[in-house]
């Protein structure tokens, strides 16, 4: 049910690249005279655990990585050793690169900020603490993690880390989420007195003819609902849509 838990399904090229990294280190190690035992078994274990899962391919990258680093090179002693020129050369265009490419990074506040707020539902959130709501809080499942630092105030219905919460309640916020008929009785949504989701969610184009439910909120990422009371006539609330970016506000630690 979770992308990230599932086994590598070669759809990216990262992932082939992966695959190129674990090939060569198992040559280094095997192309030795004496096979080093430890070495061999350690990749073996990491190959098993790093293709298990999509989220623990770190675990094979860094044990591959480090067996190509121990590869020995025979070197020539005829090859001439590095003048300080080159070595000065070397470190100029080291310099001049690095510049270059940080101008295009964005790594500074204002660019990292605009990251997040593509990323998650910051203006959302910003807007629930200008307007608050009653709870409890009915969240996306990949905003949780999210929410509980930049909104703590409300707590989450889910989160990522799946082991907490067990399969069956998994499942019924996967079902929820995909719009199936389980949403017309999920405690936890039914409960809820703001209810955060995806725009492009399935449960969220429900929820927009859902009487049950009054859209407080939307922009191009994140729609927001409140629960009405039993009876209350359907409206439409005045919260303007699309905000302007830039109003991400760092939580006090």
């Amino acid at each position: 049910m979770i992308r990230e838990l599932q086994p590598i399904a070669f759809q990216s090229p990262s992932q082939y690249l992966q695959l190129l990294l674990t090939g060569v280190a198992f040559f280094a190690v095997g192309r030795k005279k004496h096979i080093d035992l430890f070495k061999l078994a350690l990749l073996i274990l990491a190959t098993v655990i790093g293709y298990r899962m999509m989220r623990d391919a770190w675990f094979i990258c860094i044990v591959a990585a480090a067996c190509l680093a121990d590869f020995p090179v025979e070197k020539e002693d005829t090859q001439p050793a590095e003048t300080w020129y080159e070595w000065s050369a070397l470190a100029v265009v080291l310099v001049v690169a690095g510049l270059l490419f940080a101008r295009d990074t964005s790594f500074h506040r204002a660019g990292l900020d605009a990251q997040i707020s593509r990323l998650f539902p910051v203006n959302a959130a910003n807007y629930l603490r200008q307007h608050p709501e009653p709870g409890p809080l009915y969240n996306a499942f990949d905003w949780g993690g999210f929410l509980i630092w930049y909104a703590p105030d409300y707590p989450v219905a889910i989160d990522g880390r799946t082991d907490l919460y067990g399969d069956d309640l998994d499942a019924l916020f996967l079902e929820t989420g995909s719009g199936e008929d389980s949403y017309l009785t999920d405690p936890y949504l039914n409960g809820a007195g703001v209810i955060l989701l995806q725009r492009e969610m399935p449960l969220t184009a429900l929820l927009y003819s859902d009487r049950r439910f009054l859209k407080i909120y939307e922009d191009k990422l994140a729609v927001m609902f409140i629960r009405q009371e039993s009876g209350a006539p359907e409206q439409q609330s005045g919260a303007a849509a699309f905000p302007l970016p830039g109003s991400f506000n760092h939580p006090s630690p």
